[in-house]
């Protein structure tokens, strides 16, 4: 067996050990029991980011930022991260004047009523589940993906994809993260970052929130 067949194998091993690994954590993340938000919050912490975590860093003995945990590369990842952003605004404001989404995207009533709780929502509960997600996909699935190229950002996506069809979440609610899956899988690929994704999409995501907020009052 020459160097590159040796190579070639332990990249098909690696990918195969990665891929099982990540459908461990969906798993978990999906039918460890929680009894209140705070818990499902924690199972979200625990098998979104630190058990792949400790799964580069233990077992594949990388170096994280090679996951795109990092800030590198920051003119892509805030040019793309814009673009997405941009990208978002001109997709949503019409869906939000022509379409039933506004009708089918429900925030709770107590957000929507007070700036304090919209805030504490949006920077507290929305921000740490949101960036567990970005992590999970854009970072450890689409890296762990990297070797197809381009084709990355749509299988992070698929996966994400068939999560959302499998719970019945696949509808106008995930609308927003539906559309991230991809326009920030898209700028994580290009800046090989999750960060400018999280950062662009939970600032794309609460602009969306105030603005629904705004159409229904």
């Amino acid at each position: 067996m020459n160097i590159s067949q040796t190579q070639r194998l332990h990249q098909n091993k690696k990918l195969l050990l990665t891929s099982t690994v990540i459908l461990l954590c969906l798993l978990l993340s999906a039918f460890f029991p929680t009894d209140n938000a705070v818990e499902t919050i924690s199972r979200s912490l625990i098998f979104l980011i630190a058990l792949p975590l400790l799964y580069i860093k233990l077992i594949l003995k990388n170096n994280i930022s090679l996951w795109g945990w990092n800030l590198q590369n920051k003119k892509s990842g805030l040019i793309w991260g814009l673009l997405a952003f941009l990208l978002g605004a001109v997709i949503f404001y019409p869906l939000t004047h022509w379409t039933v989404f506004v009708q089918n995207y429900s925030i709770d009533p107590l957000v929507a009523s007070s700036f304090w709780f919209f805030v504490l929502y949006e920077l507290v509960f929305f921000n740490i589940f949101f960036f567990a997600q970005t992590f999970f996909y854009q970072g450890f699935a689409i890296y762990a993906f990297r070797r197809f190229g381009a084709w990355s950002i749509a299988i992070q996506a698929g996966i994400y994809f068939a999560v959302l069809g499998l719970s019945g979440s696949f509808t106008w609610q995930s609308a927003p993260l539906i559309f991230w899956a991809l326009a920030g899988g898209f700028a994580a690929y290009k800046s090989r970052s999750f960060a400018y994704s999280y950062i662009f999409g939970l600032s794309f995501i609460i602009m969306l929130d105030a603005w629904m907020i705004h159409l229904v009052k």
